[in-house]
């Protein structure tokens, strides 16, 4: 099989209310998805989705990259992903978004071929996934609203976006708790908006509110910071933007800094970056969970699918699907609440007018 051709199209999202979170509020999305044709008559669907202040791209620089890119990879065999990555990293470094955007298509492509919806083609039996929801960050009441209205809708994990001062986020986790009641598990996430004292100092007050993660509490690159928390405080420890490649991976299961490593296939260029990433995880003993950036349908079903395979993923935060709204992108998955069951339809499975 043989790639003859590669299109790409923008697509835009809406959210029904601006995600606010440390350093950032995000109104709208727009991504780019990519339909990647072959000689046997089978296409395959990606998405690129960037954010700047994580991915350090843009869609315009996606774009641009993927052009070039589209030229190394026609010809090629969509089912060769190591020789498929290799082509792309001879080329350029990072760019993670679009380099996962083909690569998505090639694993769509190499499941539809093997008559196979993603979930088996990655070796996985089990088609259903657990995720959360998120609630951004606002003032302490419109907190527990959100909460109490994602309750009403069967949500039973929510993911509370943090990181101003650490006075105010805790009233707001005690608003979120109050609100949520004692049996639905909270995360939260504080997108590098505390220092290390910041975080041992608000550890405690979580723990009472028996808040079962804290991802990313300090700046990406202060590592050594993640390892001091983690040993100083018993909330487990998740790393996001600190861990980009499978090398991110390597050196911070080599440091013990975390317990959970979240893996977001636009940060690492796709799923056959994340496998890497995963194994090394699991070889380490630290788990790992699946997260998005506001992506369509399409990146958040595929990440279900990954989701669905790997038994170290252990936490789903793939809830883009739940919160925006718009674009060409249908289906591929079922749910009540935050539990989604995947179709049986091969490759990745939705439906896109592209």
């Amino acid at each position: 099989m043989r790639i003859t051709d590669i299109r790409f199209e923008r697509a835009a999202f809406g959210f029904e209310k601006p995600m606010k979170v440390a350093f950032a509020e995000i109104k709208d999305m727009e991504t780019l998805l990519v339909r990647m044709d072959t000689d046997e008559g089978i296409s395959g669907y990606g998405e690129a989705a960037p954010l700047p202040f994580v991915t350090g791209d843009d869609l315009d620089a996606a774009y641009a990259v993927g052009k070039a890119l589209r030229l190394a990879l026609l010809g090629q065999d969509p089912v060769a992903l190591g020789g498929i990555h290799r082509r792309m990293d001879a080329l350029y470094a990072g760019n993670g978004p679009i380099k996962c955007a083909f690569d998505m298509a090639c694993y769509d492509i190499a499941a539809k071929a093997a008559g196979m919806p993603l979930y088996r083609y990655l070796g996985g039996d089990v088609r259903t996934v657990h995720s959360d929801v998120t609630i951004g960050i606002d003032e302490p009441e419109a907190m527990a609203e959100k909460a109490a209205e994602w309750v009403s809708k069967g949500f039973t994990i929510l993911k509370v976006k943090l990181g101003e001062d650490i006075g105010t986020d805790l009233r707001r986790m005690q608003a979120v708790r109050e609100a949520a009641g004692p049996s639905i598990a909270l995360r939260v996430d504080a997108n590098q908006g505390w220092s290390v004292k910041d975080t041992i100092r608000i550890a405690p007050g979580l723990e009472k509110l028996s808040v079962g993660l804290i991802e990313q509490p300090i700046a990406a690159w202060d590592w050594e910071g993640l390892r001091e928390i983690k040993r100083t405080i018993r909330v487990p420890i998740a790393a996001d933007e600190s861990c980009h490649t499978p090398t991110d991976a390597a050196r911070l299961a080599a440091m013990r800094a975390v317990d959970v490593i979240n893996i977001k296939l636009m940060k690492c260029g796709g799923i056959y970056r994340a496998i890497q990433i995963n194994a090394i995880a699991e070889a380490s003993g630290i788990g790992c969970m699946i997260g998005c950036m506001g992506e369509s349908a399409l990146a958040n079903v595929a990440g279900m699918h990954v989701a669905a395979a790997l038994d170290n993923i252990r936490e789903v935060d793939l809830d883009a699907v739940y919160i925006l709204s718009g674009g060409p992108v249908r289906g591929g998955f079922d749910h009540v609440g935050g539990r989604a069951t995947l179709g049986d339809v091969p490759g990745i499975g939705v439906e896109v007018d592209f």
